[in-house]
């Protein structure tokens, strides 16, 4: 399926340290390309996790869940609600289930969103580097499903550090770990020099420094194996007042 949806970033408290902000998502529409309850009805427990607050520090890194216990049990209640619509289903109150136990576990929850492109980008304010300190690298974990998450390590740099609008850039050109390579193994039988793979991941964010705030986001991830695997994934985050 396609989904449309936009989503609001509210500052709901301010202290000196912290910031804890309400990000709610709105879907415009789905265009189901190919018919699939389990799918289907999955998006729609997702659709439920918001309005929900998060913590950051006062520099935008992640802390957590605010008051995650509270906005589990508001969750469970809606989802009794959407079972209650969709009674016709078979399955529903098994996906129910299934979903209630991924997100039960705030450490879980949250390991589980920044597997998620958009949120991992959204979240990431690399340090810049220092080019004198060559050993020192930022790490941006990238998650492939039905493969795993790759540590990706790279460098961090302002390509124009006297413009209005400052592009801060992280490159990172990684080795596959022997998990991955293992589990990749197990399904392509090709005859590969997998020591040689890597996977390839760029970043930008653009920063208007007369604002003082991020403008836009972006993100290109890259893992080819030629006539094997052709896998890349391209995120964009526009952000409006």
């Amino acid at each position: 399926m396609k989904t449309r949806y936009t989503i609001s970033f509210l500052l709901f408290n301010k202290t000196e340290d912290e910031r804890v902000y309400i990000i709610n998502k709105e879907v415009v529409n789905t265009i189901p390309v190919q018919e699939n309850e389990f799918l289907s009805l999955q998006e729609k427990f997702e659709n439920l996790n918001f309005p929900i607050k998060i913590k950051t520090d006062y520099k935008g890194q992640f802390i957590g869940i605010y008051d995650h216990e509270t906005w589990l049990a508001e969750w469970d209640l809606q989802a009794e609600a959407l079972i209650e619509k969709y009674k016709d289903s078979e399955r529903i109150v098994e996906i129910k289930s299934h979903y209630f136990d991924t997100i039960k576990n705030e450490e879980v929850f949250t390991k589980n969103k920044f597997k998620q492109p958009a949120w991992n980008i959204f979240f990431f304010n690399p340090p810049i580097d220092n080019v004198n300190l060559p050993d020192i690298g930022t790490i941006l974990n990238w998650h492939i499903k039905a493969i795993g998450t790759i540590p990706c390590v790279g460098r961090t740099t302002v390509l124009n550090p006297e413009a209005k609008e400052i592009i801060i850039s992280f490159n990172s050109t990684q080795k596959l770990s022997h998990s991955i390579i293992e589990k990749l193994k197990q399904t392509i039988k090709s005859d590969i020099r997998w020591d040689e793979q890597r996977v390839k991941l760029y970043t930008e964010s653009h920063f208007d420094t007369y604002e003082k705030k991020v403008k836009k986001k972006t993100a290109y991830f890259q893992f080819l194996i030629n006539d094997v695997i052709s896998y890349s994934e391209d995120v964009t985050i526009t952000l409006k007042k």
